[in-house]
């Protein structure tokens, strides 16, 4: 009899708070401010990827893989941003991968001419002046600074040759930034590599399928996320349907976890062929 009086009770609480939530609920409108193109359209590499904002400066640094260069543009009026000018990486081996910000210092991330040799992370003020560089792992795909800025982390996504014949392993550069960004020497690199997993049993999700690859050759970082305290980051090892967990100031990864699967079974797919006009707009093309 006590649960039957309750139990209404109970309903008419959960019902409250449903009502509650719904009327704190916002609805978030998005409206494009403003543009910048590059002019550039290229089925293989981008041209504007990967951007990064400094708020002192008001200025944008974005990826151009296709012309090897970090285009600097001025974000005063987001209305219309302009190229105020770029900054060369073809000095420092290829194309970049990414870019960061931070106080001032901007990080790049740049592959080797071949993918499969050890990259560059360089450092530049956000005039375009030179600071420093070092060498990082192969293929460095995301640069990022701790949010205490102490530290610049390089996931380099080790990407072995089509042919499999050269499979650089992946791993994490840890750089200690010194001397605002100036003073950073080789020295200051540290590496976070999976080697202490080549011999131990990963959770069965986790995927590795290159051939005769090790764990260490097989796992590829590319995205980077950092703890609001600087102390851990989070990486996810796309291809290996799995994240990595790294002790920043050891340098070290601890843990990797799988993510799972997921049926897919009663999946009824469907294949559509798209085309794409000379902006790079999608167009939907015939659905087989």
């Amino acid at each position: 009899m006590k649960f039957r009086q309750l139990l209404p009770l109970a309903c008419a609480g959960m019902m409250a708070a449903a009502v509650s939530a719904k009327e704190k609920t916002e609805t978030i409108n998005f409206s494009k401010l403003g543009s910048y193109s590059a002019g550039i359209f290229s089925s293989n590499v981008s041209a504007a990827e990967i951007v990064a904002h400094d708020r002192k400066s008001q200025r944008l640094f974005v990826v151009n893989g296709a012309q090897s260069r970090i285009d600097v543009l001025n974000f005063s009026n987001p209305a219309a941003p302009t190229l105020l000018f770029s900054i060369d990486c073809l000095p420092f081996g290829g194309a970049p991968n990414s870019a960061a910000v931070h106080n001032g210092v901007v990080a790049v991330a740049i592959q080797a001419a071949v993918k499969t040799d050890t990259g560059i992370a360089a450092f530049f003020d956000v005039n375009g002046g030179y600071l420093a560089s070092v060498t990082v792992g192969a293929l460095p795909d995301m640069i990022c600074f701790t949010p205490n800025g102490q530290y610049v982390l390089v996931a380099n996504e080790g990407e072995p040759s089509s042919d499999y014949t050269i499979d650089p392993e992946g791993s994490i550069s840890v750089i200690h930034i010194r001397g605002n960004g100036s003073k950073v020497t080789q020295d200051d690199v540290r590496t976070a590599g999976f080697g202490a997993f080549n011999n131990t049993t990963l959770d069965s999700s986790v995927r590795i399928y290159g051939p005769g690859a090790t764990i260490a050759q097989d796992l590829e970082p590319e995205y980077i996320t950092i703890s609001s305290d600087s102390k851990r980051a989070i990486v996810t090892l796309q291809e290996n349907n799995a994240v990595a967990f790294v002790d920043i100031k050891e340098a070290r990864v601890t843990d990797i976890k799988g993510l799972g699967f997921k049926d897919h079974a009663a999946i009824d797919p469907v294949t559509e062929t798209y085309t794409f006009d000379q902006a790079g707009m999608p167009a939907i093309g015939t659905t087989i």
